[in-house]
């Protein structure tokens, strides 16, 4: 018997794709395919509706086995049948431990199809099936039954479960499941400082974009976003590579003063005032034109050659910086690396599962 994944304290998140006609049309091509729908006959047939492989594998004697366990793995990433296993201690030798059982999605999509009102029909033919000694004793094996609905799925078990029952119409649903379970091994809880989303696209593969997982997961209330502690963005000075909240204005200054530096020092010979340049200026291009760092920030900033350096000690000199650092850039001249941009970025988010659920891992999924 499927587990419910009903729980006292979900949080309402209903999700605009969720049964999707596409989702839909997909479940029923899976369905409706002709060996899987004979399999699925098969597990309704059974007493108990539990059937081993090899019980599949006897009454579809024209299919071999590694066919039938294709289609029930298909069956089974589908969310349509569900594996089902004994407890380890209640194993036995040569008797089986692994069964096969539709889950309550796929019940509810056979409903919807009317396939269901067959049930009864299917298990009487099975009745009169012929079998052998070892089928019958087989289908007699101890099942995972009525004493499992007591037993509770925890851990990330039961977030994998919660998970799969809200989000399984959707492509990224393995993804989130991986994350979920990652952040609760590393025990990424309520209390810890969390993760960024590189820090996690660190640690797994994805098959889709994790980008989405994670928002899919917030918005399930399974994992918590949140801005750390501080403020919610920080200074970067580029040449220096590293952060440098609290001196942004002797930064800044100091870039300013390096462009200016940089402009003069790259000077040849002086050239004569009046002759339409200004004495120390250099022609820099290497195809022999005659722009220069100064003529290139004059014209950025709509202001005569011998006003530059006076027009960058004075008023917004981080608007000023970073504007002059990208007109040299996009020019024809090779800026070096003596001065550059003073740049903000926001704090990223960090990410950590939730106190629901936490409580979902540790109080399990309510039978």
């Amino acid at each position: 018997m499927a587990h419910n994944t009903t729980h006292r304290d979900q949080p309402d998140t209903t999700d605009a794709s969720d049964s999707t006609v596409e989702n839909q049309r997909q479940r029923l091509n899976v369905v409706t395919q002709e060996t899987r729908f004979v399999l699925i006959q098969n597990i309704l047939s059974h007493p108990q509706q539990l059937p081993t492989l090899k019980e599949l594998d006897y009454v579809n004697p024209s299919k071999s086995k590694s066919t039938i366990r294709e289609h029930l793995e298909v069956l089974i990433e589908h969310g349509i049948v569900a594996e089902r296993t004994l407890p380890k201690d209640q194993r036995k030798r040569d008797l089986p431990w692994r069964f096969y059982g539709l889950t309550d999605v796929g019940r509810d999509l056979l409903e919807e199809m009317g396939l269901l009102g067959a049930e009864g029909t299917l298990q009487d033919m099975y009745e009169r099936l012929e079998t052998t000694d070892e089928i019958d004793k087989y289908a007699q094996a101890p099942r995972p039954g009525d004493e499992s609905e007591d037993e509770e799925l925890t851990g990330s078990n039961a977030l994998a479960a919660y998970i799969r029952d809200q989000k399984g119409d959707l492509p990224s649903v393995d993804d989130q499941i991986s994350i979920v379970t990652a952040l609760y091994e590393e025990e990424i809880g309520p209390e810890s400082e969390g993760l960024t989303r590189n820090e996690i696209a660190e640690r797994l593969t994805f098959e889709h974009s994790f980008s989405t997982a994670i928002n899919h997961l917030v918005d399930l209330g399974v994992l918590e976003e949140f801005q750390p502690p501080g403020p919610s963005t920080y200074a970067i000075s580029e040449r220096r590579d590293q952060i440098i909240s609290g001196e942004v204005e002797e930064t800044v200054q100091e870039e300013i003063e390096r462009l200016i530096d940089d402009m003069v020092d790259r000077l040849d010979s002086p050239m004569r005032p009046g002759d339409g340049e200004y004495a120390g200026d250099t022609v820099i291009r290497a195809d022999g034109g005659r722009r220069t760092l100064r003529f290139i920030l004059a014209e950025e900033f709509d202001i005569r050659p011998d006003k530059v350096e006076s027009y960058l000690r004075e008023g917004n000199q981080l608007s000023k910086l970073n504007r002059a650092v990208d007109a040299i850039e996009e020019s024809e001249v090779d800026k070096g690396d003596d001065y550059g941009r003073v740049i903000f970025r926001h704090t990223p988010y960090r990410y950590r599962l939730s106190e629901f659920a936490m409580s979902l891992a540790e109080e399990g999924l309510s039978s």
